[in-house]
């Protein structure tokens, strides 16, 4: 299958803000607020004493013992709050099963096609399952996971309610406590069936307790600015107007989409780490690409295998001996994220 000069599909997943409280015996909800600090910034830097060709500086004894005045943003816990809360919503719409624009009506047939023998090969169980394992084990959470004990609440639009009562006894690679393990399909069954029909208007209402030490410092996101206004903080956090005027530190839904969608370990057999979903497998934390355009692995190539994929699972279909290709689940996990993947239209030349 080309691909063609229009393509491109609705995410599937939409979460929303995920907004840091706590509660008192008379409030259940007190947005936890960020404090404006200034601090001495030691000059400690590579480049205040180097050259880029590790020469030594030409320095006085003294310049180095100066400090930059930095204004920052900072957030603790109150004194005397023993739990915080954080609390995001999340849509899921079938939006994977066919594009929500295409220019060839034989691509959207084929791409259209993929998805229903998808479906009915049950392949998105396994991706249902692996966002909500990011759910209940509070990836969303990011640097605050490394806290006390974390207990993860989800209710649904259905009218269920799942708990997972200490993230820090389940983890993504063990096998979990029979309880724990219950919430995981049952959570993942109701996911699953939002993205394989398009009439069921499916969220969940996720809420993190964490367990907190005295004054401990939460993180939020950070807002990216390349220079802050005269005045203004230099480190400043996502945050969410209540409505009584004041504003909770909040992670962005970006962020929160970020944690959900980190379930690709397909890139390798022997993938030591989850990257969060890419069409060409961008490893941020040691700034490369696992799926290169040359390698064959990236979604674009992946993607001309279409018709391949059908037959597939066409055969899978037909027999209980046949497991679906890993290329394929990473495939849908990259149009459940949605985006634009056409090629660009060559201009002709006269």
């Amino acid at each position: 299958m080309d691909i063609c000069n229009i393509l491109k599909y609705d995410r599937s997943l939409y979460p929303g803000k995920a907004v840091f409280f706590y509660k008192t015996k008379d409030n259940d909800f007190i947005p936890l607020e960020a404090d404006i600090n200034k601090i001495r910034g030691p000059k400690a830097g590579f480049t205040e004493a180097f050259t880029p060709q590790f020469s030594p500086k030409k320095l006085a004894p003294q310049d180095l013992t100066h400090n930059n005045i930095l204004t920052l943003e900072e957030c603790y816990v109150p004194p005397n709050v023993e739990h915080v809360y954080c609390r995001f919503s999340l849509r899921v719409q079938a939006n994977s099963l066919k594009p929500s624009g295409c220019s060839d009506p034989k691509v959207f047939s084929l791409l259209k096609e993929l998805a229903t023998v998808f479906t009915d090969s049950g392949g998105y169980k396994e991706l249902a399952t692996r966002y909500c394992r990011n759910i209940l084990l509070g990836t969303w959470l990011w640097r605050n996971q490394n806290t006390g004990n974390t207990e993860i609440e989800i209710k649904t639009s259905s009218g269920n309610s799942y708990k997972i009562r200490n993230t820090r006894k389940v983890a993504w690679e063990s096998s979990w406590p029979s309880e724990d393990q219950n919430v995981l399909n049952e959570l993942s069954d109701e996911m699953q069936n939002a993205l394989i029909d398009p009439n069921i208007f499916w969220s969940a209402d996720i809420t993190a307790k964490i367990e907190t030490a005295f004054c401990q410092e939460i993180y939020p996101s950070q807002i990216l600015s390349d220079k802050p206004a005269q005045g203004d903080a230099s480190k400043q956090f996502v945050k969410t107007k209540c409505i009584d005027g004041r504003y909770a530190v909040s992670f962005n839904s970006v962020k929160v989409g970020a944690a959900l969608q980190s379930i690709d370990d397909w890139w390798d057999e022997d993938a030591d780490k989850r990257l969060r979903v890419h069409e060409f497998g961008a490893d941020k934390e040691l700034s490369v690409t696992r799926r290169p355009p040359d390698s064959g692995r990236n979604f674009y190539h992946l993607l001309k295998n279409t018709e391949q994929y059908i037959d597939e699972l066409n055969v899978k279909n037909t027999t209980t001996k046949y497991t679906i290709n890993s290329n394929i689940y990473y495939m849908f996990s990259v149009l459940i994220k949605g985006g634009l993947f056409q090629k660009k239209l060559e201009s002709k030349k006269g």
